[in-house]
């Protein structure tokens, strides 16, 4: 056993003060260390490699392993090394290709669960991008390797963020056998379309109404691709730097960037509503991370309504399109061809739900109804998918939906990257499976938008608010996950509705309530 090996080298490490000690490699797959964790506690750390070249980790704290392994799949990371001078999201350039193993959401969650007994693991997959087909594959062998190597493994939790969720769910639905229990979340769900839909729409109406020189698909192969994709980002950023900057201009026309094909007629509107209509048509969240949509300076009221949802729209977007141009980018690659199609796309029915309740922001019925012509005339010229990338993509990993293991989702009411439809999406899917199937919600405060003395907003907060960003959970957040998940594993079927209300009660943000929805993305609404 490893426990009595692990326990000399703790001795060892703790007396000559070190916070590593070399262990004799396992037998086929991995070498391991004993390292101290930030919480003084020894573990055992091993690292390999699957047969698919994939590097993997797996900590144990050998001393008190309860049989539980928390399997970890990580979230999108870029294909493609990236120039110095942009700013995706996820991270700054130079971006180099990342292959290292990832075993949870943050340093002190791994802590705390090594500390409660349960070991963590995690691989860094054998590529980069949407890897979903493979990233399945590399997590099954990871899971024979874990039980050869930990022989009292009783059972595994797979669990994953993003694309992660992605892939825990599929592993889920294919391999329900292998895992006791799966919590995907701030998950894309369904169809990858569905996502890749959600930032195209966004990105055509930008070319169409602001700068037609933007590429929605269609990339160059090799190192111009690439640049082609970073030049693309700086375009999107131009313009939403212009409309932010001048959103209070009286002038309408000179809120309008100066490579706007616009006719005088629409830019007669101000273009933070061209913006706002863009957002709600690909489904943009209008609250984020400095905007909750509702606060306003003073008594003036006509920030709330005109101009809040155009802000919050503006900062999703930067982060929406940065992920869905690399995204296509990949995934162009990996099909063989374009896939976006939107000749059919009925964008009047896509607003139809919001031009109520947003008409101030859209300046009214005259405008809305302007600016839809505009995307059925020669200005908003459609873009036709080739038939073998729209054939590959389709042909990429899907999920049915239906949780055949306990399942517990947690998203972000106004993530940005991954909207919270995703889950909802899930959520119909087991509207009567409620043994198997448990929704979370981090839900946004009532406000958090702060202004200056002067009246403007402050958008110096580096936080972010309960619900808004992509994956931005608190720990307690993360940790009620796991241990629902755990929770579940023994039983076989996710806690009763009881033990969860009595779970989240004392985690800020945090929402269980089987009646509350939130719109699906709006590739899936019919």
């Amino acid at each position: 056993m490893k426990k009595s090996r692990f326990a000399a080298l703790a001795v060892a490490a703790s007396l000559v003060t070190m916070s590593a000690v070399a262990i004799a490699p396992a037998a086929h797959a991995s070498s391991c260390d004993a390292e101290q964790t930030s919480n003084g506690l020894y573990v055992e750390v091993c690292k390999g490699k699957t047969s698919d070249g994939a590097n993997f980790e797996y900590r144990t704290n050998t001393e008190n392993f309860n049989g539980t392994v928390y399997l970890w799949s990580h979230g999108y990371r870029y294909a493609v090394n990236l120039p110095a001078g942009i700013q995706p999201p996820g991270g700054t350039t130079p971006y180099i290709v990342d292959m290292s193993a990832e075993v949870g959401p943050s340093t002190y969650v791994v802590n705390q669960l090594l500390a409660a007994g349960y070991a963590v693991a995690g691989s860094g997959f054998d590529t980069q991008g949407w890897t979903v087909g493979s990233a399945v594959k590399t997590n099954v062998e990871l899971i024979g390797i874990l039980k050869s190597e930990l022989p009292d493994t009783k059972g595994v939790i797979a669990w994953g963020a993003s694309m992660g969720g992605f892939i825990t769910q599929a592993l889920a639905e294919r391999f329900p056998k292998l895992i006791k229990s799966a919590a995907p979340i701030c998950t894309a769900a369904g169809n990858v379309n569905a996502e890749l839909t959600y930032a195209g729409d966004l990105l055509w109406g930008m070319k169409t109404f602001f700068d037609p020189s933007i590429t929605v698909s269609g990339y160059a192969d090799g190192p111009a691709g690439v640049g082609q994709a970073a030049l693309n980002l700086g375009k999107v950023a131009a313009v939403l730097r212009h409309i932010g900057g001048t959103i209070l201009e009286t002038d309408t026309a000179k809120t309008w960037p100066a490579t706007s094909p616009m006719p005088a007629s629409i830019k007669a509107i101000p273009a933070r509503s061209a913006l706002t209509l863009i957002g709600l048509m690909a489904g943009v969240p209008t609250q984020s991370q400095h905007f909750d949509g509702s606060s306003f300076p003073g008594v003036e009221t006509a920030f709330a309504l005109a101009l809040a949802p155009a802000l919050g729209i503006a900062e999703n977007a930067g982060y929406a399109a940065g992920l869905g141009i690399f995204a296509t980018l990949d995934l162009e690659r990996r099909v063989g061809g374009a896939f976006y199609d939107n000749t059919t796309t009925d964008y009047a029915a896509r607003i139809a739900d919001e031009r109520a309740s947003f008409n101030v922001a859209l300046s009214g019925n005259s405008a809305i109804d302007g600016m839809l012509s505009i995307l059925s005339s020669p200005y908003g010229k459609r873009i036709t998918a080739s038939d073998k990338g729209l054939n590959g993509l389709m042909a990429q990993v899907a999920h049915k939906g239906k949780a055949l293991v306990p399942t517990i989702t947690m998203t972000g009411t106004a993530d940005m990257i991954t909207p919270a439809g995703n889950s909802q999406w899930l959520t119909n899917k087991n509207l009567k499976n409620t043994k198997k199937f448990l929704p979370l919600w981090v839900v946004t405060d009532d406000k958090w938008t702060r202004f200056s003395a002067t009246g403007s907003p402050d958008t110096t907060s580096t936080a972010w608010p309960n619900g808004t960003g992509h994956c931005q959970f608190s720990s307690d957040q993360v940790l009620t996950v796991a241990k629902l998940a755990a929770s579940a594993a023994k039983k076989g079927s996710v806690p009763s509705d009881a033990a969860v209300e009595k779970a989240v009660a004392n985690v800020d943000g945090l929402l269980f309530d089987r009646e509350y929805s939130v719109p699906l993305l709006k590739y899936y609404q019919k």
